[in-house]
Protein backbone atom coordinates (compact mmCIF):
# COMPACT_ATOMS: atom_id res chain seq x y z
CA UNK A 1 0.00 0.00 0.00
CA UNK A 2 1.41 3.40 -0.96
CA UNK A 3 1.72 6.24 1.50
CA UNK A 4 -0.37 9.37 1.03
CA UNK A 5 2.69 11.41 0.09
CA UNK A 6 3.56 8.95 -2.65
CA UNK A 7 0.01 8.91 -3.98
CA UNK A 8 -0.30 12.72 -4.07
CA UNK A 9 3.11 13.06 -5.66
CA UNK A 10 2.22 10.61 -8.43
CA UNK A 11 -1.17 12.31 -8.95
CA UNK A 12 0.55 15.66 -9.31
CA UNK A 13 2.78 14.19 -12.01
CA UNK A 14 -0.29 13.14 -14.05
CA UNK A 15 -2.24 16.35 -13.44
CA UNK A 16 0.62 18.78 -14.15
CA UNK A 17 -0.10 19.07 -17.91
CA UNK A 18 -3.68 20.10 -17.06
CA UNK A 19 -2.83 22.59 -14.31
CA UNK A 20 -1.94 25.53 -16.57
CA UNK A 21 -4.96 25.29 -18.90
CA UNK A 22 -7.26 24.85 -15.90
CA UNK A 23 -5.76 27.89 -14.22
CA UNK A 24 -6.06 29.88 -17.43
CA UNK A 25 -9.73 28.95 -17.89
CA UNK A 26 -10.54 29.79 -14.27
CA UNK A 27 -8.86 33.18 -14.65
CA UNK A 28 -10.72 33.87 -17.88
CA UNK A 29 -14.10 33.22 -16.24
CA UNK A 30 -13.43 34.60 -12.78
CA UNK A 31 -15.26 37.59 -11.24
CA UNK A 32 -12.17 39.68 -12.00
CA UNK A 33 -12.76 39.23 -15.72
CA UNK A 34 -16.40 40.23 -15.27
CA UNK A 35 -15.19 43.25 -13.32
CA UNK A 36 -13.22 44.37 -16.36
CA UNK A 37 -16.58 45.30 -17.86
CA UNK A 38 -16.67 47.92 -15.13
CA UNK A 39 -19.91 49.71 -14.40
CA UNK A 40 -22.64 48.32 -12.21
CA UNK A 41 -25.52 45.90 -12.57
CA UNK A 42 -28.78 47.69 -11.76
CA UNK A 43 -31.33 44.93 -11.14
CA UNK A 44 -35.11 45.39 -11.09
CA UNK A 45 -37.53 42.60 -10.25
CA UNK A 46 -40.58 41.72 -12.34
CA UNK A 47 -41.68 38.60 -10.42
CA UNK A 48 -41.40 37.74 -6.74
CA UNK A 49 -41.98 34.55 -4.79
CA UNK A 50 -42.64 34.55 -1.05
CA UNK A 51 -41.94 31.08 0.27
CA UNK A 52 -42.55 29.17 3.48
CA UNK A 53 -41.90 25.50 4.23
CA UNK A 54 -45.43 24.73 3.00
CA UNK A 55 -45.64 26.72 -0.22
CA UNK A 56 -44.46 29.57 -2.43
CA UNK A 57 -46.77 32.35 -3.51
CA UNK A 58 -46.11 34.22 -6.76
CA UNK A 59 -46.43 38.00 -6.59
CA UNK A 60 -46.52 39.91 -9.88
CA UNK A 61 -47.55 43.44 -8.95
CA UNK A 62 -47.21 46.25 -6.39
CA UNK A 63 -43.61 45.52 -5.35
CA UNK A 64 -41.44 46.40 -8.38
CA UNK A 65 -40.85 50.01 -7.28
CA UNK A 66 -40.01 48.85 -3.74
CA UNK A 67 -37.29 46.25 -4.41
CA UNK A 68 -34.05 46.73 -6.34
CA UNK A 69 -30.45 45.52 -6.29
CA UNK A 70 -27.22 47.19 -7.38
CA UNK A 71 -24.04 45.12 -7.81
CA UNK A 72 -20.58 46.42 -8.66
CA UNK A 73 -18.55 43.49 -10.06
CA UNK A 74 -15.28 45.38 -9.66
CA UNK A 75 -15.65 46.10 -5.93
CA UNK A 76 -18.08 43.25 -5.04
CA UNK A 77 -20.33 45.84 -3.37
CA UNK A 78 -23.99 44.81 -3.25
CA UNK A 79 -26.82 47.15 -2.32
CA UNK A 80 -30.43 46.10 -1.87
CA UNK A 81 -33.32 48.50 -1.40
CA UNK A 82 -36.20 46.53 0.04
CA UNK A 83 -39.33 48.42 0.93
CA UNK A 84 -38.46 50.96 3.66
CA UNK A 85 -34.74 50.30 4.04
CA UNK A 86 -31.61 49.93 1.94
CA UNK A 87 -28.76 47.58 2.82
CA UNK A 88 -25.19 47.52 1.59
CA UNK A 89 -21.89 45.66 2.04
CA UNK A 90 -18.99 44.03 0.24
CA UNK A 91 -19.90 40.48 -0.70
CA UNK A 92 -18.25 37.23 -1.60
CA UNK A 93 -18.62 36.46 -5.30
CA UNK A 94 -18.74 33.00 -6.85
CA UNK A 95 -18.50 32.29 -10.56
CA UNK A 96 -20.31 29.30 -12.04
CA UNK A 97 -18.41 28.69 -15.25
CA UNK A 98 -20.69 25.91 -16.49
CA UNK A 99 -23.85 27.99 -16.20
CA UNK A 100 -22.25 31.33 -17.03
CA UNK A 101 -23.37 33.12 -13.87
CA UNK A 102 -21.95 35.08 -10.98
CA UNK A 103 -23.43 34.96 -7.49
CA UNK A 104 -22.70 37.62 -4.90
CA UNK A 105 -23.73 36.81 -1.33
CA UNK A 106 -23.23 38.73 1.85
CA UNK A 107 -24.53 40.05 5.13
CA UNK A 108 -25.76 43.52 4.21
CA UNK A 109 -26.10 46.17 6.89
CA UNK A 110 -28.99 48.63 6.99
CA UNK A 111 -28.27 52.10 5.63
CA UNK A 112 -31.48 54.09 6.14
CA UNK A 113 -32.55 52.64 9.50
CA UNK A 114 -29.25 51.55 11.12
CA UNK A 115 -30.99 49.95 14.13
CA UNK A 116 -32.61 47.32 11.90
CA UNK A 117 -31.01 43.88 11.73
CA UNK A 118 -28.54 43.08 8.93
CA UNK A 119 -29.94 41.04 6.07
CA UNK A 120 -28.36 38.15 4.15
CA UNK A 121 -28.86 38.67 0.41
CA UNK A 122 -27.68 36.66 -2.58
CA UNK A 123 -27.81 37.90 -6.15
CA UNK A 124 -27.17 35.63 -9.14
CA UNK A 125 -26.70 37.27 -12.53
CA UNK A 126 -26.79 35.10 -15.66
CA UNK A 127 -23.70 36.64 -17.24
CA UNK A 128 -23.82 34.25 -20.21
CA UNK A 129 -27.01 36.04 -21.28
CA UNK A 130 -25.57 39.57 -21.35
CA UNK A 131 -26.94 41.23 -24.47
CA UNK A 132 -27.24 44.73 -25.83
CA UNK A 133 -25.34 47.61 -27.31
CA UNK A 134 -22.17 49.29 -26.14
CA UNK A 135 -24.04 51.74 -23.92
CA UNK A 136 -26.45 49.31 -22.21
CA UNK A 137 -26.27 45.55 -21.70
CA UNK A 138 -28.90 43.38 -19.99
CA UNK A 139 -28.99 40.00 -18.22
CA UNK A 140 -31.50 38.08 -16.10
CA UNK A 141 -31.10 37.71 -12.33
CA UNK A 142 -32.44 35.96 -9.26
CA UNK A 143 -32.10 37.48 -5.78
CA UNK A 144 -32.85 35.66 -2.55
CA UNK A 145 -33.40 37.49 0.70
CA UNK A 146 -35.47 37.39 3.88
CA UNK A 147 -33.60 34.27 5.01
CA UNK A 148 -35.13 33.45 8.36
CA UNK A 149 -35.38 29.71 8.74
CA UNK A 150 -39.12 29.78 8.16
CA UNK A 151 -39.35 31.81 4.96
CA UNK A 152 -37.50 33.13 1.90
CA UNK A 153 -38.18 35.75 -0.73
CA UNK A 154 -37.07 35.30 -4.35
CA UNK A 155 -36.99 38.23 -6.79
CA UNK A 156 -36.46 37.59 -10.49
CA UNK A 157 -36.05 40.06 -13.30
CA UNK A 158 -33.50 41.92 -15.40
CA UNK A 159 -30.22 43.67 -14.68
CA UNK A 160 -28.86 46.49 -16.77
CA UNK A 161 -25.06 46.70 -16.88
CA UNK A 162 -24.42 50.42 -16.76
CA UNK A 163 -21.09 51.62 -18.16
CA UNK A 164 -18.77 53.52 -15.83
CA UNK A 165 -19.14 57.28 -15.73
CA UNK A 166 -16.41 58.91 -17.80
CA UNK A 167 -13.85 60.60 -15.57
CA UNK A 168 -15.24 59.06 -12.36
CA UNK A 169 -12.49 58.93 -9.80
CA UNK A 170 -10.26 61.26 -11.81
CA UNK A 171 -9.23 64.49 -10.16
CA UNK A 172 -8.38 67.54 -12.16
CA UNK A 173 -5.77 69.94 -10.99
Amino acid sequence: MQSRECCSHSCARYLAPFACPTLLVSLLFSPGILAQQKGEFDCRASVKYECTADQCERVTEDFQHEESFLYNAKTNELSACLWTNCYSAKTKAFTMKAGGAITAIGRLVPVVHPKNKPLVVSLTIKTSEIEGGADEKKASFTAIWNYGGDKLTFDMGECVLKPPVKGAGDRAG
